[in-house]
């Protein structure tokens, strides 16, 4: 199998916050979900199915000095402002781009630690909640 050079990796990610392109971030996770519930009638097999509520959510982990940068631009307290979103884009060497917009981003939980000898002390762990439809490259998941 040939060797097709870099493929996306975290190099070619960039995150877009309402504070502008997001340099100090070590990670971000998210996801969304549409659960159905079997619908049953006579018998033991389901007759159909129900659908619940989309949802979606996600994290990330900045390091304080973009955690503060955030936090101003939510006016003070990450609780506090709008929702917002958050772009990220994946580019990688002869590849399209791959952009996921989260519209609609509500921080929910915020978490910090540090010990001696961490390098990177005093990291932040932001859980969100995305309270509008991912677009996956572009396209609604609903």
């Amino acid at each position: 199998m040939a060797i097709n050079g870099v493929l996306y990796d975290w190099e070619g990610v960039e995150i877009q916050l309402p504070n502008g392109v997001a340099v100090g971030i070590e990670d971000i996770s998210y996801s969304d979900e549409r659960p159905i519930e079997p619908r049953y009638g006579k018998g033991s097999t389901p007759r159909g199915y129900g659908r619940k509520n989309y949802k979606g959510s996600g994290s990330m982990t900045l390091d304080k000095d973009e955690f503060e940068r955030l936090r101003t631009a939510q006016g003070g307290s990450v609780y506090n402002g709008d929702p917002f979103p958050i772009v990220v884009a994946y580019a990688a060497d002869g590849q399209s781009t791959v952009t996921d917009t989260l519209p609609d981003v509500k921080i929910t939980k915020q978490d910090t630690s540090a010990k001696q000898d961490d390098d990177n002390a005093g990291q932040m762990k932001l859980d969100f909640e995305i309270l509008s439809p991912i677009k996956w490259n572009g396209t609604a998941a609903l």
